[in-house]
């Protein structure tokens, strides 16, 4: 049983790295590059990594039989709840503990990673 969910886990951290990377670029371009406000610029950035992440895990990481309306569902009601996680996190640290952007970004994702991993893995695949 813990082998088959390391297996899991594995796949869905390397699906998670992926969609995380699109995460940070989009949003230290937006937040950096094009001075938008951090809470838009990395709530952008989550919602194209939440897509990539959506279809790596679908396809890959869970092998999913479920339908795009039952998975997807899911999917949507835990990426809103993993989105409010990261925005919270990321004005905490960002605006009340005034530490960088980076600090703020990668406390909020491993934060919701737990979050996303233990809920997906539970309802959505």
């Amino acid at each position: 049983m813990f082998k088959y969910d390391l297996k899991y886990l594995y796949k869905y951290f390397i699906a998670g790295v992926l969609a995380t990377l699109l995460h940070y670029i989009i949003l230290f371009s937006l937040h950096n590059g094009l001075n938008i406000d951090i809470l838009l610029a990395t709530t952008m950035g989550a919602l194209a990594g939440a897509v990539l992440n959506y279809f790596i895990n679908y396809f890959y990481t869970f092998d999913s039989q479920r339908t795009h309306i039952i998975a997807g569902s899911s999917f949507i009601l835990i990426t809103c709840i993993g989105l409010a996680i990261n925005a919270i996190v990321v004005s905490l640290v960002f605006y009340l503990l005034a530490l960088s952007a980076i600090t703020a970004q990668v406390s909020a994702t491993l934060i919701t990673f737990a979050w996303n991993y233990q809920a997906n893995r539970r309802w959505t695949y």
